[in-house]
Parts: C-alpha cells; structure tokens; sequence
C-alpha cells in the first residue's frame, strides 16, 4: 500500500505529454493527455508492473483505455447490438406516431363526425388493422 493518493500523475515511462492513473496501489492503462503543470506527488509512486488496468475512480477528459484485441472485438459487437437494437424498435415510433390519430379519426367515423372515405378504409388496412380496415371498406362510403 503507498501512501500517495489516487490520482493522475506525469506517466513514469518518462511520457511528459501525457499523465497516467495511480490507483493506490499501482499505475492502471490510463492515461490523459498531459494538459499545462500536471500534479505532483510528494513522493512518486513506485513504477510497479502496470500490465494489469485497475478500474479507475475518475476519469479524466480525453483519457484512453487500454484494451486488448479481444475486448476490442467484443466492444463493437456489443455496439453493433446495441445499434441493431434501436434500428429494430425506432419503427414502432413511426407507427405509434400515425397510429393514434387514426384511431380518433375511426372514433369519429363511428360518432359520424368524420366521412368514411375508401382512403381511409385503405389506409386504415394497411398501416393500422387490417379487419378494421376490411369493415371500413365494406360499410357504407360518406363521400
């Protein structure tokens, strides 16, 4: 256990332009493009073998992680996942967003405040039920 904080510090391979994560215990993979005077420790951590990323507590901005090509691989398949995820469920929104008006306007062609149109029969079959589009259909036109 060291006694010097947590914190970034100039990186010990003697990297002056960028500043390196020490956990407590030992340098992480984290590093942070050195911006201006960087923080000095009292006494500098020891370099112990840094081969091994501890989970930072802070991240600074513009900080790069080491990965192997392993990690690499299954980061962006999860991205692709997850990219595959919002493609497949956004189109409900669409739907969602046509799908309700044309349900008032069904509730007023029942009211008879709206005319029963075949566009709307139709329109009503393809985007939203195609029974209640059928039924419209085959009910009595308004115009």
């Amino acid at each position: 256990m060291s006694a010097v904080q947590p914190g970034w510090y100039p990186d010990p391979s003697g990297n002056a332009s960028q500043l390196r994560y020490w956990d407590g215990n030992q340098w992480t993979a984290n590093t942070a493009p050195a911006q201006g005077a960087a923080p000095q420790p009292a006494a500098a951590p020891a370099q112990a073998g840094y081969a091994q990323a501890a989970p930072a507590t802070t991240i600074a901005p513009g900080a790069t992680y080491a990965m192997s090509s392993s990690d690499k691989t299954l980061r962006m398949v999860a991205f692709i996942f997850n990219l595959l995820s919002v493609l497949a469920t956004c189109w409900l929104l669409i739907p969602l967003a046509w799908g309700i008006p044309m349900t008032l306007r069904s509730w007023g062609i029942y009211k008879g405040t709206k005319p029963n149109t075949v566009a709307f029969g139709v329109c009503d079959l393809i985007f939203l039920n195609i029974i209640g589009g059928v039924l419209l259909l085959i009910s009595q036109k308004d115009a």
